[in-house]
């Protein structure tokens, strides 16, 4: 049996050069931790920002992001969750039913 995971160790890393001021993650947060930021990256967009709150590590931000590598999702202890793909993927197939 798995034991439930402390969901306030993850934190959403969002890259400001790489974002593109799109949203969707913004969207796309079951937590609406994320908001778009006043400030502009070097190519002139606002980027994402992750404000207070607790990071369930769920990835969805992650998912509907079109830049590759603009968001990252870390333990609080700066590894990488591992299971963040299973989640998702679970997360999905509860919405279809």
């Amino acid at each position: 049996m798995k034991e439930k995971r402390d969901d306030s160790r993850f934190v959403a890393v969002i890259a400001p050069e790489q974002c593109k001021g799109c949203g969707k993650c913004v969207l796309a947060c079951p937590r609406k931790i994320l908001k778009m930021g006043a400030s502009i990256n070097s190519y002139g967009f606002r980027y994402a920002v992750c404000i207070e709150g607790s990071c369930a590590g769920c990835g969805s931000c992650f998912y509907s992001c079109p830049e590759p590598g603009a968001i990252t999702i870390y333990l609080e202890d700066g590894r990488p969750d591992p299971d963040a793909p299973a989640k998702e993927k679970e997360r999905c197939q509860k919405k279809r039913k």
